[in-house]
């Protein structure tokens, strides 16, 4: 998550400021790179895996996963940035704030609903990812939860349905918890731009 915020708010910024044919054609590019399937990105990972020698490691995961993330989250964080008048921002550098400073003092704190919808999409998003989790990590004690749970739960085509609906209760617990606080904040950032 803080590898997809880090990547994702400062290139959906520069994407929404830069305007012109460029721009467009480079945010529709970015945007199309989320259509890909994982499944076909599947073969160039696990080889860039292997020869990072980060097989059954965590970090794999750190790696492969900023790829589904980042396209979609700085296609969305362009669309909160572009909601921000740049009258505001051109103030703030009037002000003797530079563009970096107007970026992290203005149009962040401005765009934070947008930030939150960014950190609940990717933490869902990455909790409840299965192919690269069951393929990467082998050793049980490394298994995600989205992997742990119908590995050690499911026994052929016996359910332990106490057990796995009790570990589905822990693991929703934290999103719901966040997106109870953020509710608001999460709604405005999905409906930003829908009405004038």
């Amino acid at each position: 998550m803080a590898i997809t915020l880090l990547l994702a708010v400062p290139a959906g910024y520069s994407l929404a400021r830069l305007s012109g044919r460029w721009g467009r054609q480079l945010a529709i590019g970015i945007f199309l790179t989320y259509l890909i399937p994982p499944t076909i990105l599947f073969i160039p990972f696990s080889r860039i895996v292997g020869e990072l020698g980060l097989q059954d490691s965590l970090w794999s995961l750190v790696l492969v996963y900023p790829s589904f993330t980042v396209p979609f989250c700085t296609w969305l964080m362009m669309g909160f940035f572009k909601a921000v008048p740049h009258d505001i921002e051109e103030a703030a550098m009037m002000d003797g704030l530079s563009r970096f400073g107007a970026f992290l003092k203005v149009v962040v704190p401005l765009s934070s609903a947008g930030i939150l919808t960014v950190v609940i999409f990717t933490l869902t998003l990455v909790m409840q990812e299965f192919i690269y989790a069951l393929t990467f990590i082998t050793s049980s004690s490394q298994y995600t939860v989205s992997v742990g749970v119908p590995t050690f739960l499911v026994r052929g085509d016996v359910y332990f349905w106490g057990s796995l609906m009790g570990a589905c209760l822990i693991v929703s617990v934290p999103i719901a918890i966040l997106y109870n606080f953020f509710v608001d904040r999460f709604v405005a950032g999905f409906t930003v731009g829908a009405i004038k």
